[in-house]
């Protein structure tokens, strides 16, 4: 099975039309978020979302246990919920060892519900 495939605006990434969302690996059994992960991938899927706070880092910890070897396969998405350069910095390192990934290839700004808070981190 080929699962279709858009473009993310003009960054030149293809998305599947179908992502994989991490937030309820929390929740999922090791060996079955594995199972899922792959059969997800084997699928035709390349988008894996996940965010340090699914668990307190549980859901990026599995997703790097699981498909951390098949890595050049999926377009890997988290979060940052630090407003603070060093403190972000220092979050995105720990979510890369969760991963076990050297990148990630979309960072997200979680919760910005204001130009304030946008501005503020920018």
């Amino acid at each position: 099975m080929i699962m279709k495939k858009r473009a993310l605006g003009s960054t030149g990434i293809e998305l599947s039309d179908i992502g994989f969302g991490g937030f309820h690996l929390c929740e999922t059994p090791y060996k079955e978020a594995e199972k899922l992960l792959n059969m997800y991938l084997d699928l035709g899927g390349n988008y894996i979302e996940t965010a340090p706070s699914y668990g307190n880092g549980e859901s990026e910890v599995k997703i790097g246990k699981a498909v951390s070897h098949r890595r050049d396969e999926f377009i890997l998405a988290t979060k940052a919920h630090e407003r603070g350069y060093k403190e972000c910095l220092e979050g995105i390192y720990q979510s890369l060892e969760n991963l076990q990934t050297e990148y990630v290839d979309l960072l997200l700004l979680h919760g910005v519900g204001s130009i304030e808070l946008l501005d503020k981190i920018f």
